[in-house]
């Protein structure tokens, strides 16, 4: 049984962060070792690729489906379901005897990892103090970026010395440990959150009307126009770094992605904002991202390459946090797990097109056509947010939220 004594706030943060972190890099995991899956099943680097999409495309998708369930039932239950359930499909993964078979597996290791961050999220936003909304929220967001990270790094480094299928089996022992931690401090006995009324199905329909408010829809608009050049340009940075002049291995490529620890800005940025005013911080994110990107694309050095991986990462997660909560406060509080979970659909939506979407441009333009494709994504995303701050009516500190009714 859990642990009847109540948990402190920190510590629920503490497990929430690091179930939502390993979950997210589950997704990502295959994103340094594209070289390492075409080896081991004898076909072409550049459809490698598509292990990946797979596993993000199902990530996406989960997220409509559970973001109304994540608004009816017990949040941190749900959480370890999703633990258990991608518990299980890792180790599918990695026993599988063929390519085909390992990309189902990598897409029900994205569905099962979505149920983490669709329930943790919205639980952490419930149970912050107001004041302390934004670190903690924000904490919350950086996890889940620190987990692409994650993903990228320790499975490279650990598919470099011990091979890619014992590198899963690590992370499904990883996972049965944090599985037990969330099982002692998460499910205390206390009385259960009082959930809407609305049958099942008028939450989807909630979610669908989410989509069709200016508002909510300029800012799903901002994050899939984000994650298209952000994760775009991070998915094209292993073709990039494995081919002539660099012909890194999967343990380099996986060392160059603790340049994604920047995204450890995103819980600052989170508090900062409810003394600057969102758009102050967000706005000025977006033009650091697309300086990173010109960084990237143009550099020949590894180092410059590497600045710009910190400067994007840096960039993507001052805006990340603060365009959850002003989706957030856009909505009642009954529907932030739909809201939450639709923000995420189309962040890691655009991320998943963007793999395969940019193939074609890999294949005929190389790195510059993604660079310039990513960078055009970003200035988009700079477009729709500027355009909706200058109609708010206070934009600064003072800005104002008013939640949307949805019935």
């Amino acid at each position: 049984m859990p642990d009847s004594s109540p948990a402190p706030l920190h510590t629920k943060a503490g497990i929430a962060c690091l179930m939502v972190m390993t979950a997210v890099a589950t997704v990502f995991m295959t994103q340094s070792i594209f070289l390492e899956i075409s080896q081991a099943f004898h076909m072409d680097i550049s459809k490698a690729r598509f292990a990946f999409s797979g596993a993000s495309l199902c990530y996406a998708a989960a997220f409509f489906v559970i973001g109304p369930l994540a608004d009816r039932f017990d949040l941190p239950r749900m959480a370890l379901m999703g633990l258990g359930a991608l518990l299980a499909a890792i180790l599918f993964a990695s026993t599988a005897p063929g390519f085909t078979t390992f990309v189902i597996a990598m897409g029900l290791i994205g569905f099962s990892a979505a149920l983490v961050p669709a329930s943790m999220i919205p639980h952490m936003t419930r149970l912050a103090p107001p004041d302390k909304r934004g670190l903690y929220v924000g904490a919350v967001v950086a996890s889940g970026t620190l987990g692409i990270v994650f993903g990228r790094v320790a499975v490279g480094l650990l598919t470099a010395h011990l091979g890619w299928r014992v590198a899963f089996r690590i992370v499904a022992l990883f996972l049965l440990i944090l599985s037990a931690a969330g099982y002692a401090r998460l499910l205390e006995p206390a009385p259960k959150e009082k959930r809407p009324g609305y049958p099942l199905w008028d939450l989807y329909l909630n979610a669908v009307r989410l989509v069709c408010r200016p508002r909510p829809l300029a800012l799903l608009a901002t994050g899939f126009f984000l994650f298209f050049g952000f994760l775009g340009m991070v998915t094209f940075l292993t073709y990039r770094l494995t081919a002539p002049p660099f012909l890194f291995t999967a343990g380099e490529v996986g060392w160059i992605s603790l340049a994604g620890l920047t995204a450890l800005i995103a819980p600052f940025a989170g508090s900062l904002s409810q003394k600057a005013g969102p758009y102050r911080i967000s706005l000025p994110g977006l033009g650091i991202c697309l300086v990173a990107m010109q960084l990237m694309g143009w550099s020949q050095s590894v180092p410059l390459i590497t600045l710009g991986l910190l400067l994007l990462f840096a960039g993507a997660y001052c805006c990340q946090p603060l365009i959850f909560l002003l989706i957030g406060a856009s909505v009642p509080d009954s529907a932030l797990g739909s809201a939450s979970s639709l923000y995420i659909l189309v962040c890691i939506g655009g991320g998943s097109l963007s793999s395969m979407v940019l193939g074609p441009v890999w294949a005929h333009w190389g790195w510059t056509g993604v660079t310039v494709a990513c960078s055009l994504s970003l200035a988009a995303a700079a477009g729709v947010l500027g355009t909706l701050a200058s109609r708010e009516p206070h934009h600064g500190k003072d800005a104002e939220t008013v939640p949307l009714p949805l019935k």
